[in-house]
């Protein structure tokens, strides 16, 4: 610490995408780290990545190998990976089998050659990969502590940053892996029929990072890491008191319900059956924030965007033009094996771009079946919600309602006051023996609306809510009936003066006898 204050730590980028933002920008220059996980969990790819991403900075890199396996196979099978750049072996990255002199010499041998090594090639990073045979090898616990202790001195002063690769061992944290400067963990979990990749730091002296489990996959660039998106949304941002805008869908007679729309900036929920016109009314809303400048993102799950323009036009909303000029983005993500964070890694960065004001998730199902751990997703959305809060993006997004028609609608998520301020409830309601939509506006957050049910009208010229139905009863229940009308007396017949002649001229009835009248 000198006289204007602490010394601002140097940073050794990763260049692996998601994992500086973990790490709050990367390595400590100098320091050293393990990387823990079972044998395929990724270990030997994230150094290697690392590794070359430095190479092509013009760092010098140390590649040692502890390990059986030679490096013809180990650089083979690096060449399958879009970062391996032949140009930087053995020019920049230098490849180096130390398994035989630890063999023969043990930990001291194997301490001199990594001195003399890294002297040698002026190297910045340092990759000892495969300590699992230094310690099956070494004659004390005391004496591997002994081999860390001394290698951390050493590439402390000449400045080289350490990675040290092993598979754990024994469960539980060991008096070595609290020598080092951090630790990272890379682990494969079983789900059911799924195997999710989670990185996890459990140590990272110096520095804040991201706690938690940050989920990765691999593919042929390499190592993507995925912050959990909890994690990447700050908490102390909070949300101001918002504009007095309205976010119209463009439909007739919805937005007259809503006042002008749904306020800018908050987030709504459309709940109701499949077929009751929730995509519609999400393709509307984007259609209609275009038509004001209003840049839009549709999120899809199901639909593609061939199948999504086609299904939209049908309708009279024509977004080809739209999505032409810019107005309109649409992400499609099939609904199969998605990772819950690598899908809010997209949301948060179209939310952060500034340049869109409207996004259209469709829907919350597809977000619940990427999720491994199904308490996760209202925290999920919580998280996503105020962010869209702060930046003053306007969000909508689909539910199913778990039955189409009965007394009984559950929500799909529990916490819904969370995840949503303003909640349209569409459904089908039998009626006049055939089927009608309708919709209701359930709540409004801080405005005022139409609470009563109109009939949503889907037609090949557009969408269209009517008038409230006033014949109809108990719709929300599902068991709809029409109101009975009073019935309308009847005028009573007209007596003829034929008749009533008749009755004047009638002799009057025999009186009847009295057999027996008690107490008279």
């Amino acid at each position: 610490m000198g006289q204007a204050g602490p010394r601002e730590e140097q940073r050794l980028a990763t260049g692996i995408p998601g994992l500086d933002t973990v790490l709050c920008g990367g390595l400590r220059k100098g320091r050293m780290y393990m990387v823990l996980g079972l044998p395929g969990a990724g270990k030997t790819i994230l150094a290697s990545q690392i590794c070359f991403h430095q190479a092509t900075q013009g760092s010098r890199v140390l590649y040692l190998t502890l390990l059986a396996e030679s490096h013809t196979d180990l650089v083979s099978n690096l060449q399958t990976l879009s970062f391996f750049d032949s140009a930087c072996v053995p020019a920049n990255i230098a490849y180096l089998s130390a398994f035989t002199i630890l063999e023969q010499g043990g930990l001291d041998a194997l301490a001199a050659l990594v001195r003399k090594e890294v002297k040698a090639h002026k190297a910045s990073l340092l990759v000892l990969d495969g300590l699992l045979a230094a310690e099956e090898l070494a004659p004390s616990r005391q004496a591997l502590k002994k081999f860390i202790h001394g290698l951390q001195v050493v590439t402390g002063l000449i400045g080289c940053t350490t990675l040290v690769l092993t598979t754990g061992g024994e469960k539980g944290l060991r008096a070595e892996h609290t020598m080092v400067d951090g630790l990272l963990l890379l682990q494969q979990r079983v789900f059911g029929v799924r195997t999710i990749r989670e990185l996890s730091v459990r140590k990272f002296r110096g520095s804040a990072y991201k706690m938690g489990q940050h989920s990765f996959e691999i593919t042929g660039d390499g190592l993507t890491v995925y912050p959990r998106l909890e994690s990447m949304v700050d908490g102390h941002l909070v949300p101001g008191a918002g504009k007095n805008e309205r976010a119209g869908f463009g439909v007739a007679g919805l937005d007259t319900m809503l006042l002008g729309g749904v306020p800018a900036g908050s987030t709504t929920i459309l709940l109701g059956p499949p077929g009751s016109g929730k995509t519609l009314l999400g393709l509307s809303f984007l259609a209609e924030g275009a038509r004001r400048g209003e840049r839009g993102h549709y999120f899809a799950f199901y639909d593609a965007p061939e199948r999504m323009l086609a299904q939209a036009a049908g309708v009279g909303l024509h977004l080809q033009p739209l999505m032409e000029r810019g107005d309109l983005e649409v992400s499609f993500r099939p609904p199969t094996e998605n990772i819950l964070d690598k899908l809010g890694t997209e949301l948060l960065t179209s939310i952060r771009s500034g340049r869109v004001r409207r996004i259209f998730l469709d829907g919350y199902e597809a977000l619940r079946r990427a999720s491994t751990r199904t308490a996760r997703v209202a925290r999920f959305l919580a998280a996503l919600v105020n962010e869209c809060r702060v930046r003053e993006v306007t969000l909508v997004y689909t539910a199913e309602s778990t039955t189409a028609f009965g007394p009984e609608v559950k929500f799909p998520l529990k916490g819904i006051s969370m995840v949503a301020e303003n909640i349209l409830f569409l459904r089908l309601v039998e009626l006049h023996s055939g089927l009608h939509r309708f919709v209701a506006a359930l709540k409004v957050r801080n405005s005022d609306y139409d609470p009563s049910l109109r009939e949503l009208h889907i037609t090949g010229k557009g969408l269209r809510v009517g008038q409230p139905f006033a014949e109809g009863q108990m719709l929300m229940t599902g068991l709809a009936r029409t109101r009975t009308p009073e019935p309308t007396p009847l005028p009573k017949p007209r007596r003829t003066v034929r008749k009533r002649a008749a009755a004047k001229t009638s002799l009057p009835k025999p009186r009847r006898n009295v057999r027996k009248r008690r107490g008279t």
